[in-house]
């Protein structure tokens, strides 16, 4: 029933009731009013309830997002630690390599010391040798020119 044919029928049942001294009006218009009373009783408790629910929703809404704020964190600080944990076996594997070839530079370093003190070697053997060749050939030079002369 909309609003202005219930103050319509209220209205009706007190001027009845007031005018007539009708029993029966009063009683339908205290029923009326009760009745009234009732659902605006009803509908105020419905709505504390909504509010209680409402509340009740918004709390575990936020925990909810808690939670997953908190899991969020977790797993941002379980991906830093692998980072960290990676980046720990970068540098651990940068400084075994530059240690690889820090040892490859020495054997190489070495490597031409040995070559360099053999080419020396060689190098003395040919100059002796050439010495000697050169000594010999002056030898037989010189004998070649004496024996001309003596003959």
């Amino acid at each position: 029933m909309d609003q202005m044919a219930m103050a319509e029928l209220i209205q009706s049942e007190l001027k009845a009731a007031l005018l007539n001294s009708d029993e029966e009006a009063i009683k339908r218009f205290s029923l009326l009013i009760s009745e009234k009373i009732s659902k605006i009783e009803s509908l105020e408790s419905e709505q504390e309830n909504n509010k209680s629910d409402i509340r009740l929703l918004i709390e575990t809404i936020k925990q909810g997002f808690e939670d997953t704020n908190r899991r969020f964190e977790e797993l941002h600080a379980y991906i830093d630690k692998g980072f960290e944990d990676t980046n720990r076996r970068f540098i651990e594997l940068q400084k075994y390599i530059d240690k690889r070839f820090e040892d490859t530079n020495k054997r190489f370093e070495e490597l031409q010391r040995y070559m360099d003190k053999r080419f020396e070697e060689t190098n003395k053997r040919f100059e002796m040798m050439f010495k000697f060749m050169s000594l010999c050939f002056s030898i037989i030079t010189i004998l070649i020119v004496v024996f001309k002369f003596i003959k």
